[in-house]
């Protein structure tokens, strides 16, 4: 239930931020969690079937949620917790490009799934540590996104490719088109009105489109 109620958070953060109906919830497309030791690093998966109907699931190893959901009142907030909420928010993430591009018969890309992925981090975890009454350091956490970056054994040649180049592609984004609008004006953070509408629009163009944008 803890699980379910943490994807419901995050999916409503960013249904709020894109402007999109919740058509269909990731909480309804948990599959059963990943059997894993306290001390594994999180791991999360989406899993889609295209045949006559899209099916989609969301997978976690145990060790992610107990990282996300359970922590120490006094550090709400631990490097632990922060790298399985990320995991979370990654996969919820995919789930909602894949649905919502679905949805109206549009493709997407494994390339632009993870690229969107990086981007939500910063929308999402921002929203969370707030409600903490805390405050985060988008700076920092582009860094930790970017330089704290790992591939993860059993991944595919075109998979590393994959990883690296959607990294890449986010980074160039945060020094070239983000950063400069965070730095104008009153700090509202990923809250900024031009900030949220240049991501709005990015996020229902498809990708050879946003690749321009952001090569730009």
């Amino acid at each position: 239930m803890k699980l379910k109620e943490l994807t419901a958070r995050i999916e409503g953060i960013l249904a709020a931020y894109y402007g999109f109906e919740i058509e269909i919830s990731a909480g309804d497309c948990l599959l059963a969690l990943e059997p894993s030791e306290p001390d594994t690093s999180p791991w999360g998966e989406m899993l889609a079937v295209q045949e006559d109907e899209l099916y989609v699931g969301l997978k976690f190893n145990q060790a992610t949620v107990d990282h996300a959901v359970v922590y120490e009142e006094s550090e709400p907030f631990s490097s632990r917790r922060i790298a399985a909420l990320l995991v979370i928010i990654e996969e919820v993430s995919h789930f909602h490009l894949l649905t919502q591009r679905a949805q109206f018969n549009l493709e997407t890309t494994q390339l632009e799934l993870e690229w969107q992925a990086e981007v939500d981090k910063l929308i999402v975890l921002s929203e969370l540590v707030e409600e903490r009454g805390a405050r985060i350091i988008l700076r920092g956490l582009h860094r930790f996104i970017v330089l704290g970056f790992k591939i993860r054994e059993g991944l595919s040649p075109d998979e590393i490719v994959r990883y690296q180049e959607a990294t890449r592609y986010f980074d160039l984004f945060w020094r070239d088109k983000l950063a400069p609008l965070l730095t104008q004006g009153v700090d509202f953070g990923m809250r900024k009105p031009d900030v949220r509408a240049t991501l709005r629009e990015l996020y229902r163009l498809p990708w050879s489109e946003k690749k321009t944008i952001i090569a730009a």
